[in-house]
C-alpha cells in the first residue's frame, strides 16, 4: 500500500522556520524524543501528511520526526509530492 507525502527541502525555509523555532525549544524536543541535537541544516527537511507537517532530519540512525511545525509560518511552494511504501 502506498502513502503519499509531500516533502520541502528549501534551506532557505528551513532555516527561516529554525530560526523562529528558537534553540531552546528545538533542544527540548529532541531532549523528549531522545535524540541527539540536530547540527547540519542540509539534513533538515518537513514532511506534510494528511494531519500535519513535521519538521525531519536524517539522523544515522534513520529519519526522524523532531516536532510538529503546524503552529509556524510554513512555505506555499517548494513541495515535491512522495510515495512511500508500507512494510
Amino acid at each position: 500500500m502506498r502513502n503519499v507525502v509531500y516533502r520541502n527541502t528549501d534551506k532557505f525555509v528551513i532555516s527561516k522556520l529554525l530560526q523562529e523555532i528558537g534553540r531552546h525549544t528545538l533542544r527540548k524536543e529532541c531532549e523528549l524524543l531522545r535524540l541527539p541535537f540536530p547540527k547540519r541544516i542540509r539534513l533538515f527537511y518537513l514532511e506534510s501528511n494528511d494531519d500535519c507537517i513535521f519538521l525531519k532530519y536524517k539522523y544515522q540512525m534513520g529519519d526522524r520526526a523532531v516536532m510538529k511545525v503546524n503552529r509556524y509560518e510554513l512555505p506555499e511552494s517548494g513541495w515535491v509530492r512522495v510515495k512511500l511504501m508500507d512494510i
